[in-house]
């Protein structure tokens, strides 16, 4: 297995993996790259981002996973028995969401991570505030005007399926693909048109968590007006 979204996505896997923001842990996390319209390259299930190699990315078909998220039973109902094997390797369990999300336009690499900062929050009656405002420049700059916010379901095709509902009802009001999913209790799903970008969001988002948590101890964060947010959204690079 060849080719730069290969090499872009092991890179960007490692560079969150060991980052010292504690991203993901252990077996934590997961990480694709679209490869074309029908294609894309996805972690295997319980693959360390620090480690990831060859050996742990598999190339899964698009409209498969689509099918299964669009389908009304899931994979364990539909799979014919004896059709896997246990002792072989597993997309990651977030495969049916990354199969939707390289549908949106300019999406080409996503990865899920569980930064401490991110998940205090999120495990906290603040995650609205958190998803839905913002406090400083560079967080609308690098997450949007606001983020997608979903609740916390079951792993697998019932947090697909929450996934796409939700950013369904999040584009009705923004016309755009978001950058930032905020998972209820499991974390955040970064999207970019390039690794690069992918990182810069990972980290801003987790910075902006530190300034959303400090400013909460202090007696509550201020927040960006609506106004300040479109101004800075329609002026940035």
């Amino acid at each position: 297995m060849s080719g730069q979204p290969f090499s872009d996505l092991i890179a960007l896997s490692r560079a969150l993996g060991s980052h010292p923001a504690r991203l993901a842990l252990h077996r934590e996390g997961s990480c694709a790259a679209r490869v074309s319209e029908a294609r894309f390259l996805v972690s295997a299930r319980g693959a360390g981002l620090s480690c990831l190699d060859a050996g742990k990315v598999m190339e899964v078909e698009s409209g498969k996973e689509l099918e299964l998220l669009a389908a009304e039973t899931d994979a364990e109902e539909t799979d014919e028995p004896g059709l896997l094997k246990e002792d072989e390797p597993q997309p990651s369990e977030d495969a049916s969401i990354y199969a939707y999300l390289f549908t949106l336009e300019d999406v080409r690499f996503a990865v899920h991570t569980q930064p401490v900062e991110v998940n205090q929050i999120l495990s906290s009656p603040r995650a609205r505030q958190f998803s839905d405002r913002r406090t400083y420049h560079e967080e609308v700059a690098a997450c949007g005007p606001s983020s997608v916010l979903v609740p916390y379901v079951d792993a697998g095709l019932p947090l697909g399926r929450e996934v796409k509902r939700k950013i369904l009802l999040w584009r009705d009001r923004y016309k755009i693909a978001p950058k930032l999913l905020l998972l209820q209790n499991h974390g955040m799903i970064v999207l970019g048109k390039t690794s690069e970008e992918v990182l810069r969001t990972t980290e801003m988002t987790v910075k902006a968590a530190q300034i959303f948590a400090g400013a909460a101890m202090l007696g509550g964060p201020v927040f960006l007006t609506p106004s300040n947010v479109l101004q800075i959204d329609s002026t940035k690079e």
